[in-house]
This record gives structure tokens, sequence and C-alpha cells, in this order.
């Protein structure tokens, strides 16, 4: 998964030391993100473009997956909800995962 950080950042990994910045998206695997993004939602979001297929898990429903249809400034993206049945506005903060990203 990319991630990008709004502030520096150093992140302790299990094999590596990395210095982020803002404005420099990183690789991490998806463990390694998802465990970043829980530690530090304020300061670290997933980078995702429409067309992604991303998986999110909200505090109420079991885990969900669907294609980013936009994203918005201020952390949030659209999906087609696929248990709602309609658009909806999540936060990044719920993506898990970034399954597939469109080819170019």
């Amino acid at each position: 998964m990319v991630v990008e950080v709004l502030k520096p950042l150093r992140v302790h990994l299990r094999d590596r030391t990395v210095d982020l910045r803002p404005g420099h998206p990183t690789e991490l695997n998806d463990e390694e993100a998802v465990r970043l993004l829980e530690k530090k939602p304020d300061a670290v979001r997933p980078v995702l473009c429409p067309g992604d297929i991303v998986e999110w898990l909200s505090p109420a429903l079991p885990k969900q997956r669907g294609e980013v249809l936009a994203v918005y400034q201020g952390g949030t993206f659209e999906v087609f909800h696929p248990l709602a049945e309609k658009l909806c506005r999540l936060p990044m903060t719920w993506v898990i995962r970034v399954v597939t990203r469109p080819s170019t």
C-alpha cells in the first residue's frame, strides 16, 4: 500500500528505519501500512486513486470492498457501498488494503 505523511515522520519497521516526508508517497507492505495508519491516523494517509479497489473496515460493519470513485481533500474517498447500495463518502482511515490499482 502506498502511504503519504502529512508531516515528517521516522518509522521503525521490522527490518529497517524509514524517514517519511510530506509530498513523497512511500510503498509499504500492507501489514506495515495498516499498523502505521492505526498508530498515526492524524499523520499518515493511504494514497488512493479513482479506480483503485480497496478493502475497508468500519466500526459498525464487517470488512467491505469497493472501487474508489473519487478522492477528496480532508481525507475521504467515495465508493459504491455494497451493503448500503448507494454512494458513500468514507474516511481514508478505514482503508485496510488496496487490492488492485488501475493499469496504465
